[in-house]
Parts: structure tokens; C-alpha cells; sequence
């Protein structure tokens, strides 16, 4: 019978072959991350200086060298849609959005991009991501809200989904209790849920909703009680709440 001998050698080369052109790949992925936030800084820069060719070329360098830089896949978005090419800009808005789901700007440019269009159903249904993903009175969140109020949508609906979906995401946690017992006396657990009741109280006190807003901090305030942070909201909600009875 013929003894069959394996090639070892060819093997080996080709494991090692393999090999190196794995370590290669981690080594460009890993400089061409560093080399497209390069290339999105000065794409960023040209944008500025009003030479949008520069920037688009610039930003698809980056989205080239680093595919999950979502924050270039919106700028192009923009300079597309400065071009008139809204197909790509709505793309590249969503492509942002994919990789990125709580980026908030391509929310807003996407409801803003459909209202020109004249789809109205996927504008407000962007304008509503754009508020429930932010801060209730940070700038863009209000102009989301301030386009909701012209295509129809009244802000109470708005701001009760928004109040929803925030406490919601804060209840993912463990059960908070302002009382500490058993594992409560873990300073870390303590703190994380002092972060969650002010995280809530901060919010209940946007949406106007003053003795909810305090209940909140009061808790904050006795799992941490040395955080001047929490102290100082807990004062701010207290005299506004005086103020208003």
C-alpha cells in the first residue's frame, strides 16, 4: 500500500501566509480608524472654509478608512443634500442612524429632507425620534418640536411619549429603593441609583411636573448624599415649585 505523506510544509506556509495577512488587516483597520477621524477633521475644516468638494471628498475618505464613523456619514448627508442629491444624503442620514442610533442629528436632517420632499408621514416620524432621543429643552429637541407644532402633532402627545420612553429606559435596572437595606448598602449600587433618580427627577422636571421631579431628587439626595449636583437640582426644583403656588 502507498503511504501517503501529508505536506506539512505547504501547510504551514499557508497557515503562516494567513496568518500575516490577519495581522495586517487588524493593523490598517486599526490605523485607518485613526486616519479617517483625521480625514473627517479636515473635512470638517474645509466644510468651514465653503469648499464642500474638498469636504465631500474628505468625509468619503474618512467613511472609507473608518466604515463605523457615523458622525461622517452624517456630515456627508448634509453637503449631499447642499448639493441637491437628497437620494444620497438620505442614505448616508440612515446609514448614520444604523451605526448610530443615538446620534441625533441625522434625525432631524432626515424629518427636515422629507418635509421639503413633501412626505410628511416620514417627516414627523423623524422629528419624534429627534425629541425622544434628546434632552427636552436642548436647542434641536425644540426646534423638532417646533416643526411637530407646524405639520400638526400637538406637544402634549409629544412630550407624553418622550416622558414614557425616558422613565421607561431608567426602569431597565434593578428596583430602586430610597431606603437602603440588604445589597443597597453597596456604595457603587447607591450611587448608580442616585444617578437613576436624578437622571428622572431632571426629567420630570422638564416636562413641568414639580412634586414628581422632587419625590425623585429626595431620593437621589438620601442614596448620595454629598453630591452637590444632585443638591443643587434638588434647590432648583424646590424654589421653582415655591414659585409657582
Amino acid at each position: 500500500m502507498r503511504k501517503i505523506i501529508p505536506f506539512l510544509p505547504v501547510t504551514i506556509i499557508l497557515y503562516g501566509v494567513f496568518l500575516s495577512a490577519s495581522l495586517c488587516f487588524a493593523q490598517i483597520t486599526s490605523e485607518g480608524k485613526e486616519i479617517g477621524a483625521d480625514y473627517h477633521k479636515q473635512g470638517v475644516q474645509a466644510q468651514k472654509n465653503g469648499d464642500l468638494d474638498t469636504a465631500i471628498m474628505f468625509f468619503q475618505k474618512a467613511v472609507e478608512l473608518n466604515p463605523g464613523l457615523a458622525v461622517a456619514y452624517n456630515d456627508l448627508g448634509v453637503l449631499y443634500e447642499a448639493k441637491g442629491w437628497n437620494d444620497k444624503a438620505k442614505k448616508a442620514y440612515g446609514r448614520a442612524i444604523e451605526l448610530d442610533p443615538n446620534l441625533t442629528s441625522p434625525y432631524f436632517n432626515l424629518g427636515s429632507i422629507y418635509e421639503k420632499e413633501g412626505d410628511l408621514e416620514k417627516s414627523v416620524h423623524y422629528f419624534k425620534k429627534r425629541v425622544l432621543i434628546g434632552e427636552w429643552n436642548e436647542e434641536w429637541t425644540i426646534k423638532a418640536r417646533k416643526e411637530l407644532a407646524s405639520l400638526g402633532v400637538d406637544d402634549p402627545e409629544i412630550k407624553a411619549n418622550f416622558l414614557d420612553q425616558h422613565l421607561a429606559g431608567l426602569d431597565l435596572g434593578d428596583d430602586i429603593n430610597a431606603s437602603p437595606k440588604g445589597n443597597d448598602l453597596d456604595p457603587k449600587k447607591r450611587k448608580r441609583d442616585a444617578r437613576m433618580h436624578y437622571s428622572r427627577g431632571k426629567q420630570l422636571y422638564y416636562m413641568g411636573m414639580l412634586p414628581q421631579a422632587m419625590t425623585e431628587l429626595g431620593q437621589a439626595a438620601i442614596l448620595d448624599p454629598k453630591n452637590k449636583e444632585i443638591e443643587k437640582a434638588f434647590e432648583e426644583v424646590h424654589r421653582k415649585a415655591l414659585m409657582s403656588n
